[in-house]
């Protein structure tokens, strides 16, 4: 089962979020080898994807980090949204192992 999480994005801010994945035992979850993908849409049937997310493993055992660049947030109107980290195994078994809403907010300054 997925872990759920929520979370706020400022438009034309740099964003970096961290999620730890765990064992059903509570260990650290160990992702060599693990290909990881996350997206963002308005809605879970949008067929439209608003933000594809930078992910990759740190180097914290079971971390994932996600992240966009600040011309990445800029370009996203401020809302409501859903995203979800999808996990493929060295065995090619898929997996969603992070899903949730992520809040928009919007921006007021720039820096030219």
């Amino acid at each position: 089962m997925a872990i759920y999480e929520d979370f706020e994005i400022e438009q034309g801010s740099s964003f970096r979020y961290n999620v730890t994945i765990k064992t059903s035992g509570g260990a650290a979850y160990d992702l060599s080898g693990h290909t990881l993908a996350a997206i963002m849409k308005k809605t879970y049937n949008s067929s439209t994807t608003t933000a594809t997310f930078t992910t990759a493993a740190t180097s914290v055992p079971g971390e994932i980090q996600m992240s966009l660049t600040d011309e990445q947030t800029a370009s996203i109107k401020a809302g409501r949204y859903v995203f979800d980290i999808l996990m493929e195994t060295p065995s090619t078994d898929k997996y969603r192992v992070v899903e949730g809403q992520v809040t928009v907010s919007p921006g007021v300054t720039t820096i030219a």
